[in-house]
C-alpha cells in the first residue's frame, strides 16, 4: 500500500467533502496528496471551498484518518481503487456524482470492467412468479458472458446472486456498508460463495455500518456500473425505483418484466413501461436483442482493406473497435491519445460510414 493511498482514503474521511467535492479538490490541487500539501491561500482559490472545509483539510492528519484502513485492506486483501486508478469501473467514472474512491473484494479486478453488465434489481419480497423469472433471466444470460450486478438484499437482489453463482456467472454485490460485515447477516454463504467468481464493492471503510441513507447512494453505483437495468418486480415506489431512475439518468438501458395490471408488486415494471423509461422484457432474448449481444460476444468480420477513404487515425479507431468487443470511448481515447473533441470527430464518422454502432456507456462495438 503506498502513501498515495493514504492520501486517497484519508481524503473521503474529511468532514463535508463527498465524492464530488473530493474529485474537485484532486483536479484543481494534482492528487489526493496535493490537497493535503496545498496552502490556505491556494485553498481558499477553489471553486465551492468555503472556510469550513478549508479549515477541515488543514487540521486533517492523514495518517490519523486512514492508517487503520489500510492496515485492514491489507489484512483482508481488498483493493481501493481511487477515480483516477485505470482500473476503476470505466462506466462508473462516467457518472458525475459517482464515488471518488471504491473498495472491492473479490476474484479479479478485471470484472468491474466486464464487457457486458447486466444490474437486476426488484422487490424485497417477489411472488414465486417474480423468482422464477428472476432466475429464468440470469440463467439465460449466460451464453452471452455477461458480469451480474445487485445489492445482495433480501428478495430479487439474493435471487440474482444465487442463480449467477450456481450457474458459474460472475456477479458483483455492491452494498451499503463497510466490508468489516455481510449485511443481512442472512446471506453471508451467498456473499463468500460470490468471492469465488464475482466479488464484492461498495464505496465505505471498512467500519461503516449499514445505515438507511448509504443504500440510495449504494444504489447509484449499481445504477452507473451497468450497461443494462432490469426490474422484475418491484412497487411504485422504494429502492429499485430509485435504482431504475438513476440508470434512465445516467443513459442506461432499462428494461422491466410486465405484471398484472392491479398486482401491487409489478406496479412499478408497469409504470416504466407505460413512460417509455423501460422496455418490456419477456425472456432473455428480448433482452439480448434490444442489446444487440450476439452469444459469442464477437464482432462480425470487417474487410478493412475494403475502406481506402479511411483516414489513418479512423483505421486505427477502426482496428481497437474491431478487436475489443463493446470498447469504451476512454480506452479508446488512452489508446489514441488525442483530444476528446478530435476524437468524437472520427468516431462520429466511422457511425456515419456504417462501420461502428455506438451503445450505452459510450461504448462501441464494430458492424
Amino acid at each position: 500500500m503506498s502513501d498515495s493511498l493514504l492520501h486517497q482514503i484519508a481524503l473521503t474521511k474529511i468532514p463535508l467533502i463527498g465524492a464530488i467535492t473530493a474529485k474537485t479538490l484532486v483536479s484543481y490541487c494534482g492528487s489526493a496528496e496535493g490537497v493535503f500539501h496545498a496552502s490556505k491561500k491556494e485553498l481558499f482559490k477553489i471553486p465551492g471551498i468555503g472556510e469550513v472545509l478549508v479549515r477541515n483539510i488543514l487540521d486533517a492528519r492523514p495518517d490519523a484518518l486512514a492508517e487503520q484502513e489500510v492496515d485492514f485492506l491489507t489484512q483482508h486483501r481488498i483493493h481501493a481503487l481511487f477515480y483516477t486508478d485505470e482500473r476503476f469501473p470505466t462506466r462508473l467514472r462516467q457518472c458525475n456524482d459517482s464515488p471518488a474512491l471504491v473498495y472491492f473484494k473479490g476474484s479479479d479486478l478485471a470484472l468491474l470492467n466486464a464487457a457486458r453488465m447486466v444490474a437486476v434489481v426488484g422487490t424485497r419480497q417477489p411472488t414465486e412468479h417474480g423468482r422464477a423469472i428472476c432466475e429464468e433471466i440470469v440463467e439465460g444470460l449466460k451464453p452471452y458472458n455477461v458480469m451480474i450486478i445487485s445489492g445482495l438484499a433480501y428478495g430479487v437482489d439474493v435471487t440474482a446472486h444465487r442463480k449467477a453463482s450456481a450457474c458459474g456467472l460472475p456477479n458483483i454485490g455492491v452494498l451499503g456498508h463497510g466490508l468489516s460485515t455481510i449485511y443481512p447477516n442472512d446471506h453471508r454463504s451467498v456473499a463468500l460463495k460470490m468471492l469465488e467468481h464475482g466479488g464484492l464493492l461498495t464505496e465505505f471503510t471498512s467500519q461503516t455500518k449499514p445505515d438507511r441513507e448509504n443504500f440510495p447512494m449504494r444504489n447509484r453505483i449499481i445504477a452507473g456500473m451497468c450497461d443494462a437495468l432490469l426490474v422484475v418486480e418491484s412497487g411504485a415506489s422504494g429502492g429499485s425505483m430509485i435504482t431504475a431512475e438513476l440508470a434512465h439518468q445516467y443513459g442506461r438501458d432499462l428494461f422491466a418484466i410486465p405484471g398484472r395490471i392491479r398486482d401491487a408488486k409489478s406496479a412499478g415494471c408497469n409504470v416504466l413501461i407505460k413512460s417509455e423509461r423501460a422496455r418490456l422484457v419477456e425472456n432473455v432474448s428480448d433482452l439480448a436483442a434490444a442489446m444487440m449481444w450476439s452469444q459469442d460476444g464477437r464482432p462480425k468480420p470487417i474487410q478493412t482493406k475494403l475502406f481506402h477513404d479511411l483516414s489513418p487515425i479512423e483505421k486505427t479507431v477502426l482496428d481497437l473497435i474491431i478487436h475489443t468487443p463493446e470498447i469504451a470511448i476512454d480506452q479508446i481515447a488512452n489508446a489514441v491519445r488525442l483530444p476528446p473533441g478530435e476524437l468524437a470527430t472520427h468516431v462520429l464518422s466511422l457511425e456515419f460510414k456504417g462501420l461502428i454502432k455506438t451503445l450505452p456507456g459510450k461504448r462501441y462495438v464494430a458492424l
